[in-house]
């Protein structure tokens, strides 16, 4: 067997094998590109509000959800961004229960699990299977599976008589067969760039302890800085206003407020995730963390001045997710999630072809 007719094996049975579950990641992935938008038409009485009056303190919605919620706790925050966002708590519960609060009437909108929305249903398809970390990690190992066959690809595609130009031509008006292989072909090549990327890009969210770790020692950037704790109270010390500590975070770092980690052990800190203008991650890389207690800033972490490793890291994320650099990318990433599909379609059109004994070439020809 020749090391062409290796590879070409190689591209076809492990496309066969993993395209389903690439299938699956690009649509979903696709959809959850716009989710922000989708949600908002899905679920209106959610996430809008009037927009009337002064809105009310964080302590005091945050007092009106434990009250509905007595045998929950909530753990994070995620702050209206424009007049109109309602306030989103997340419950520490084992499926994800999500409160919606109007942030001027203090009142609260509903409430569902994660997985009761439709987008809510796909992001856990799209980033585990609906399987937990068993989904996650098969993902994980279908992405540097894309990666393999995106490589294997651009070894199939060079064209061995040396007329490159041939690989880039589509016979539109050719019969069905010709068609189907110079659409696998010539899509794939333009597509295999985006495809690399999203591969990789998801990977790294996948094993991300790993490839941070990768990251940094590369760019001999220094580890990541432990969280700090908030320092042990005497007994009976009460926690202090969270509309405190954002002011104090502000103070620290004047930015949009994205989200607010609350402590969930006695000497866990208060963490406001900031947004600066020029950052592409749609939450931002910036961290205050508060003394739950005393109120003081014991850390600050400035996501465009981190290290070369953590600021490459965190450029991950807005990369996979297209939001580098606004609509254009958003809508390129919706065309990079549909990829998948053509490609095992009309891939699977030339396998089941070739299995009745109708190649569309010899195998000399293959690819």
């Amino acid at each position: 067997m020749t090391a062409r007719r290796f590879v070409f094996k190689l591209h076809r049975y492990t496309g066969l094998f993993v395209g389903l579950l690439l299938v699956l990641s690009g649509l979903s992935g696709s959809v959850l590109v716009f989710r922000d938008e989708i949600e908002v038409f899905a679920h209106p009485e959610l996430l809008v509000s009037a927009a009337q009056g002064e809105r009310v303190a964080v302590d005091e919605m945050l007092q009106t959800v434990q009250r509905a919620y007595p045998e929950d706790r909530p753990f994070a925050i995620r702050m209206p961004r424009t007049p109109q966002q309602t306030y989103l708590v997340k419950m520490n519960t084992a499926h994800d229960l999500f409160v919606y609060v109007d942030p001027y009437s203090g009142r609260i909108l509903g409430a569902h699990q994660q997985a009761d929305s439709v987008t809510g249903w796909i992001s856990l398809l799209h980033t585990e299977l609906l399987s937990g970390e068993a989904g996650e990690t098969m993902l994980g190992i279908g992405g540097l599976l894309l990666i393999g066959l995106c490589v294997t690809g651009l070894v199939l595609w060079w064209p061995r008589n040396g007329k490159i130009s041939q690989g880039f031509k589509i016979q539109w008006y050719a019969r069905w067969k010709r068609l189907n292989f110079d659409l696998h072909r010539v899509s794939g090549l333009y597509l295999t760039l985006f495809l690399l990327i999203t591969a990789f890009t998801g990977v790294t969210l996948v094993f991300n302890k790993t490839v941070t770790g990768l990251i940094d020692a590369v760019t001999a950037s220094p580890p990541r800085a432990t969280p700090p704790l908030s320092t042990p109270p005497r007994a009976g010390t009460p926690a202090r206003s969270l509309d405190a500590l954002l002011h104090q975070a502000d103070r620290v770092l004047p930015a949009a407020t994205t989200w607010i980690g609350l402590p969930q052990a006695s000497q866990a800190p208060v963490v406001v995730r900031k947004k600066l203008p020029q950052e592409s991650h749609p939450n931002g890389r910036n961290f205050v963390y508060l003394d739950q207690y005393t109120g003081q800033v014991i850390q600050v972490e400035h996501g465009l001045t981190a290290p070369l490793g953590t600021r490459i890291s965190n450029a991950l994320y807005p990369i996979h997710i297209g939001a580098i650099a606004g609509t254009p990318t958003r809508v390129l990433q919706i065309a990079v999630g549909l990829a998948p599909t053509l490609l095992f379609v009309t891939g699977f059109m030339m396998w089941k072809s070739r299995k009745k004994g109708k190649p569309l070439h010899s195998p000399r020809r293959a690819h």
